[in-house]
């Protein structure tokens, strides 16, 4: 008689995954190494004293037991990290705390031969994701295919939608975020497929606007909401829910408007440039008048310098 799934191989919420948390084993680290290094700063002063100096003595003793305590639980920790945590086979959906999304979709774009990214304003993706994968794709010397999916600006109840949503985070930075977003992600992978033969980027287009973000390759896929202080879901290669999401990208994307990024010879420009002429923003297709009322901001944010996981 077969044995029953452990829920664990599902799900994680158990003592062992937030041992194993990476930002609750950094703060657990570096809160002890600060304690053993006020201990024996304490310790060190103390023994400045006279040495029949009772003060002297309590605070002696007090800090080398402290010491020697934050010591043993580090050593135990480690011992813990280093002989167990690495044989607990991670299950097929697990919970991502807030401190560990970052470690983790940072990871996304290593070793993998695909990359799909469902998100409305693809801001982190700018940022970082895509330069990992250009690198990774030079570096593997390998074909990666990328598919980005973005809400289309030019339908105005998902303009007024996105809006809404970002007036809720508190975002009230400008009006037209989701255009400018769309044509400045548009020339970030135009300007990124152009100087790299490896790395093979499709921008597309939907009559949909998520209320998630999905980061999806060989690793695993990530599903994240706007607020950074909420947990996420991580779904590994083999769990159902990752052909399931997988299936729906594809799908969304087969009825999505395509961006064409070969129309305009992005090769002779570098991200950064301050001579991109405004004719190659013009080459996706967007509104020519709203292109070029908001050239300067789009050319800013092409490769943005903050985002939500810095």
């Amino acid at each position: 008689m077969p044995s029953k799934p452990r829920a664990s191989k599902y799900i994680s919420l158990n003592v062992l995954n937030d041992l194993g948390s990476r930002s609750a084993r950094r703060r657990f680290i570096w809160t002890f190494i600060i304690l053993a290094a006020v201990t024996a700063l304490s310790y060190w002063s103390a023994s400045l004293l006279e040495p029949e100096n009772t003060w002297s003595n309590f605070i002696r003793s007090v800090s080398s037991n402290l010491f020697s305590a934050a010591l043993t639980v580090l050593v135990v920790y480690g011992a813990y990290i280093y002989f167990i945590r690495e044989d607990i086979e991670r299950p097929e959906i697990e919970t991502l705390r807030p401190g560990d999304i970052s470690d983790e979709i940072k990871e996304l774009p290593e070793d993998t031969a695909f990359y799909f990214l469902w998100a409305r304003s693809a801001t982190y993706f700018r940022a970082e994701t895509l330069q990992r994968l250009s690198d990774n794709a030079r570096k593997a010397r390998k074909t990666i295919d990328v598919t980005i999916l973005l809400p289309d600006p030019q339908i105005k109840n998902l303009s007024e939608v996105y809006e809404d949503m970002v007036g809720i985070l508190g975002e009230n930075d400008g009006k037209d975020k989701l255009f400018k977003n769309a044509v400045a992600t548009s020339a970030a992978c135009a300007l990124a497929a152009a100087n790299n033969r490896n790395l093979k980027v499709r921008v597309c287009l939907s009559n949909f606007i998520p209320s998630f973000r999905i980061d999806m390759s060989d690793r695993g896929a990530i599903l994240t909401e706007d607020d950074k202080s909420l947990y996420a879901l991580k779904f590994s290669r083999q769990s159902q829910f990752f052909e399931m999401f997988r299936s729906m990208i594809i799908s969304e994307v087969e009825l999505s408007r395509t961006v064409d990024l070969s129309a305009y010879q992005w090769k002779k420009h570098r991200a950064g440039d301050e001579d991109i002429p405004v004719e190659a923003l013009l080459s996706f297709g967007f509104p020519e008048d709203r292109v070029r009322e908001y050239r300067e901001e789009i050319f800013s944010i092409i490769k943005p310098k903050d985002h939500r996981y810095k």
